[in-house]
Parts: C-alpha cells; sequence; structure tokens
C-alpha cells in the first residue's frame, strides 16, 4: 500500500490505496486523503476549508456529491503526489557501456551482485534492474551495436533476478502509474516490487496470467 483514502462512499482508484470507511482503519505512517467536509469537519474542527492539507501527509477534499470538479481534481493531485513522493528517493543509473570507464563499470556489476532480490523488466530493447532504492537501464541496441551477446546477458540478468517481468500485462497493469510518473517506465520493477513485498531469493519468469 502507498496511501490511504478515508471516504464513506466507493472510489475507484489503484489497489495499492487502502480506501477505509473509518480514520481507525487507516495504514499509520501512509499519507492519507480525507473525502468529506462532515468527516473533516468532525474529526479536525479547525482544519482551513480553503487548504487541502491537514497536516503532516493528512489532506482532505469534499465529496463527489458535494463539488465534483473539486473532487477530482483534489483525488489525481493527492494520487500523483503520492507516486511522486514514492519514487523520490529512487536513483536511476544507466550503463553505457561507451562512456563509462572500465573501472565504473566493474563497480557497478559488484554492486548488482551484492543485491539480495532484484526485480528486472524487459520493455522493449531496454532492461530495468531494481534493488537497494537503485535502478539500473541497460539499452539493448547499443550492446548489440557493440556486438555484444544480448541473449546470453539476458539469461545471466534472470539468473541473479528473484523475478524477471517481460510480458505484456506488466506493463498495462503499470500503465497508468506509469503515465502519472512521466512515462518513466523503469519505475516498473520498483513498483512491482512493494506490490509483492518480495522477501524471497529464488530467481523465476513472471510469466503473462491466464484469465
Amino acid at each position: 500500500m502507498v496511501g490511504n483514502i478515508v471516504s464513506v462512499n466507493n472510489i475507484d482508484v489503484s489497489d495499492d490505496f487502502n480506501v477505509v470507511s473509518s480514520m481507525d482503519d487507516i495504514i499509520h505512517g501512509l499519507p492519507t486523503l480525507i473525502v468529506g467536509y462532515d468527516i473533516i469537519n468532525k474529526l479536525y474542527p479547525d482544519f482551513d476549508i480553503l487548504d487541502i492539507k491537514v497536516g503532516t501527509d493528512l489532506y482532505w477534499t469534499f465529496k463527489r456529491i458535494e463539488n465534483r470538479d473539486k473532487f477530482n481534481e483534489d483525488l489525481d493531485w493527492f494520487i500523483t503526489k503520492v507516486y511522486d513522493d514514492l519514487v523520490k528517493g529512487i536513483s536511476y543509473l544507466f550503463i553505457d557501456p561507451i562512456l563509462l570507464k572500465k573501472e565504473s563499470l566493474i563497480k557497478i556489476i559488484r554492486k548488482i551482485h551484492s543485491l539480495k532480490n532484484i526485480i528486472s523488466y524487459l520493455h522493449k530493447d531496454m532492461i530495468y534492474l531494481y534493488g537497494d532504492k537503485i535502478v539500473f537501464g541497460i539499452d539493448l541496441r547499443l550492446l548489440r551495436f557493440l556486438g555484444m551477446d544480448v541473449e546470453k546477458l539476458k539469461s545471466k540478468i534472470t539468473l541473479i533476478s528473484t523475478d524477471f517481468l517481460e510480458d505484456d500485462e506488466i506493463f498495462i497493469e503499470y500503465k497508468n502509474i506509469v503515465e502519472t510518473l512521466g512515462d518513466k517506465v523503469r519505475y516498473i520493477p520498483y513498483l512491482y516490487s512493494i506490490r509483492n513485498e518480495q522477501n524471497d531469493t529464488t530467481s523465476l519468469i513472471h510469466l503473462p496470467r491466464k484469465s
């Protein structure tokens, strides 16, 4: 879960959000949006009606029936903020075999091998590896141009990965979030790791789900 939404009415959002009808059921430590003037006024009677922020990581908005436009605007804002804040602490490193020195490449490879749980994602001609708050990017087209055996590399990455994601359903599953994050596909393995809370070290290939 990445955030709480408190609402007595149904709200159609990602399963990443903990949607509950009472503050008693929120997951503490996560950003929270309270929906409804009556609820926020009862809980925080001194709140500023003109300010969406009530406190640290605590926000409010009107119900849809109270102010549809404001509800839609604030809900979109909250969802975007939650995901933006979520990836702020994630570094991205593009592994460029042309520009990076040999010593730097060796350090990067050693770092990757030191990671306990690696989530890898193949998207078109890019492979993204996530672990320890870092996403590593590898351009397969560039490696082919340099004469490297791309299939052999993919096999090696699969072996060291806890999960190797490579089906279209993965992209579809995270498409809306990726769009929220400015179409940065590289965050998919990180988002996947949050949803699945990987703890084991068994390598596997994530196959498309059967309907």
